[in-house]
Formats: structure tokens, sequence, C-alpha cells
């Protein structure tokens, strides 16, 4: 089921602005694209994205760290880093970040971090945002029973220091492999999305347009 309009109310409320690709693909047409090791699909999006950077003169950008638990989110980190790189090569420089979206909230500030330490009235308004979330609201339940509500007191955005060469940034086989293997016995998904055979090929070509050649 989508979730798109509450995720642009929380966004509103925050006084967010929706960029050029938001909103763009549903869950089952990304998994499509992947499954079908889509490499011009993505291609496209770093080129949306990148333009988009530019034109509207970011500076910095934050977003999904890989952690082999989505898919999705292990995808919006390699879009993010090509489409910074594509612009790092035309002498465009911008500040790259990441935060974890299934591990514990980060309480280490690697040098050249973002911290932030929310004050009381902070931290209301983000679990108020977070309990007016419907459709999350198993996962926002699920993450305050295992670390607590003081752990979401501070925010760490942490420098990217990699590319496209992320094989070891997880455990292997993902989690996202073994939860789509029981999605598939239970009929809910046809097929299952699996890091070496549709993952790091999009990941591969992402490298050869906007990387380093790979090893």
């Amino acid at each position: 089921r989508g979730r798109l309009a509450s995720t642009t109310g929380i966004l509103r409320q925050a006084g967010a602005r929706p960029g050029a690709i938001y909103g763009r693909l549903a869950d089952r047409h990304l998994y499509r694209a992947l499954l079908d090791r889509d490499h011009e699909f993505f291609a496209a999006l770093v080129a949306e994205l990148a333009e988009a950077l530019d034109s509207e003169g970011i500076e910095y950008v934050a977003g999904d760290a890989v952690e082999g638990f989505n898919p999705g989110h292990d995808v919006c980190r390699l879009l993010i880093n090509a489409a910074v790189s594509r612009l790092g090569a035309g002498g465009r420089a911008i500040r790259n970040y990441e935060f974890p979206l299934d591990a514990a909230p980060a309480t280490e500030t690697p040098e050249g971090s973002l911290r932030l330490d929310l004050d009381d009235t902070a931290l209301a308004r983000k679990l108020a945002a977070a309990h007016g979330y419907p459709e999350m609201a198993y996962e926002v339940e699920k993450a305050l029973a295992a670390h607590g509500v003081a752990a979401f007191r501070t925010e760490v955005l942490r420098p990217v220091d990699y590319a496209f060469d992320i094989a070891g940034r997880f455990s292997r086989p993902p989690y996202y492999e073994s939860y789509g293997e029981q999605q598939v016995a239970k009929g809910i998904y046809g097929e299952v999305v699996r890091f070496h055979e549709h993952f790091e090929p999009v990941a591969l070509e992402l490298q050869r347009g906007y990387g380093a050649p790979p090893a």
C-alpha cells in the first residue's frame, strides 16, 4: 500500500519542499527495475537528480546509508553517490552525508560529521511526527522498544567515504534476500531481489558511468 500521502504531510509539517523526483516510483516499480537490471533507467534518475542538485544550488545532501536491509534504501544511496560524482567530475563539489534507517541511531561522531542534539521541544516534535505516520506505526514502536526514546535525541549525519563498492558494507547475504525468500514462499512476491544477481550489476554500471573504472 502506498504511503506517499503520509510522507507528504510529514514533509509539509517540517517545512520541506519536494524535489524533482520525489514520489516518482512505487516500491514494486523500483524492484522491477532492479530485477530487470535496467541500467538506463537508473542512469536517467542520476542525471535528473544531478541536474536538480546543481540547479537548486545545493551545497550538501543527506540520504540513506547502505545497510543491506532494504534494496530501495541502498539504491537511493547509489543514486546519490552517482549524482554527486557526476557533479564533482565537472568541478561542482557537494558534501555528501548518510544516516542509518535500520541500525541503531548513531552515537559516535566520525570526523567531518554533522551532529544535532535535540532539546525537549525538538525531540517532542520528532516523536509526534513519527507517531503521526500510521503506515509506519509498527516500525516506530519496534525502534523505540529496541533503542529507547533517548537514543533518538541525537542526530548524526556521517560523511560518505565510499561510492559504488558497497559489497563489504553489510553481512551477506543481505537481509532483503532472506526476507524476499519468505515472501516468495508465501506467494506474496514472485521473485527475490538478490545482491550479486540484480543489485551489484547496477552498482557496477553506475561506477563505469560516474566513478573510477571497476577493479
